[in-house]
Parts: C-alpha cells; sequence; structure tokens
C-alpha cells in the first residue's frame, strides 16, 4: 500500500480491466449463439437524426417572414432616408423596388429552407454543406452589382444588404435546425 493511487495493491481490479478469463462472462450477458464469448457484438446501424418537419417549417416560415420584411426595411432605409439607390432585383410583377427588395428577402429564405431539408434528408454533414451553401451564394450576390460599371457607393451598400440577408439567413435557420433536429433514442 505504498502507492495512494493504487490502495489495492496487487489485487487491484482495474488491472484486468477488458479481460475476462474464459468461462466468467459478466452476470446476464449471454453470447449469441454460434459466437465465442471473447468475440465483439455487431455494431448497431448508423441512425439519421430525426427532424420535427411541422416544427422546422414553422420556423422556416418565420425566417422568411422576417427576412421579408429585412429585405423592405433596407430598401426603404437606403433609397428613402439616406436617398442611396440600391441596385434592385429583378422586379417579378412591378411593384417597385420596395417590392422586389421583399420579395429578394423571402425567396432567398424560402430556398435556403428547402435546401436545408433537403439537405437534412440526404447529406451526411447537412450544417456544414448548408453553412458553405449560404456563404458562397451569399458571396455571388453580394459581388453581383459591382459587374459592369456600377456606382461605387450604391453597389456596396447593395453588397451590404446581400451581406445581412445571408446572415439572418443562415443564422436563424441554423437555430431553427438546432431545436427541431434530434438523434433517435436506441433501445437494446
Amino acid at each position: 500500500m505504498s502507492d495512494p493511487q493504487r490502495p489495492y495493491g496487487s489485487d487491484d481490479p482495474t488491472r484486468s480491466m477488458g479481460r475476462v478469463p474464459s468461462g466468467q462472462e459478466p452476470p446476464g450477458v449471454v453470447p449469441p449463439a454460434g459466437q465465442p464469448a471473447w468475440a465483439p457484438a455487431e455494431p448497431l446501424p448508423p441512425q439519421r437524426p430525426q427532424l420535427d418537419v411541422g416544427r422546422y417549417w414553422a420556423g422556416a416560415a418565420a425566417t422568411v417572414l422576417v427576412c421579408t420584411l429585412l429585405g423592405l426595411a433596407a430598401s426603404v432605409i437606403f433609397d428613402e432616408v439616406f436617398d442611396i439607390g440600391l441596385y434592385a432585383p429583378p422586379d417579378a410583377i412591378g411593384a417597385g423596388n420596395d417590392a422586389s427588395w421583399a420579395g429578394a428577402g423571402a425567396v432567398f429564405a424560402l430556398l435556403a429552407a428547402v435546401v436545408l431539408h433537403l439537405l437534412v434528408v440526404i447529406a451526411p454533414r447537412p450544417r456544414m454543406f448548408f453553412g458553405w451553401l449560404v456563404g458562397l451564394t451569399t458571396v455571388i450576390l453580394a459581388v453581383l452589382p459591382f459587374t459592369g460599371n456600377p456606382d461605387p457607393l450604391p453597389g456596396a451598400m447593395t453588397g451590404l444588404v446581400w451581406v445581412i440577408l445571408g446572415l439572418a439567413v443562415s443564422s436563424m435557420l441554423g437555430s431553427v435546425l438546432s431545436r427541431t433536429l434530434s438523434m433517435p433514442v436506441t433501445t437494446t
């Protein structure tokens, strides 16, 4: 008993950890028929995470609403308050710049929600792929106003609005996914 870390001396039960003498299996452990007692158990098949679809799409709808209002607010603030004309996204319904920015925010968020749901179903690491997809899409949308010969200030502010929308989509949908994705409980 000279070592305080080993109070048992040579009778220390941890010295034989992992080694079970033949014929002395722990109680309650019965190897499957035809399998030796020392063979490892069959691994369980990998479990896919489960998505609470209803709650996910409720959070996605809230994200779409927030991004719609964010696009509208950016258009009003830059165009009306600071008199900096943003380069508007395509106006599909002819409703003007404010509505086109609101629509662009909504479409960006909705498409991101659909892509994230698909990634959860098919991809091994959906958060990683989603982060890269939203990040690269945001970079592309933020750089597009600089193609051609744009005015630098409206181009920079348009790029800033796309970056803000990309950050909003990524952070909100990432949080929604964290609250709606769970690993199934397995019982053996």
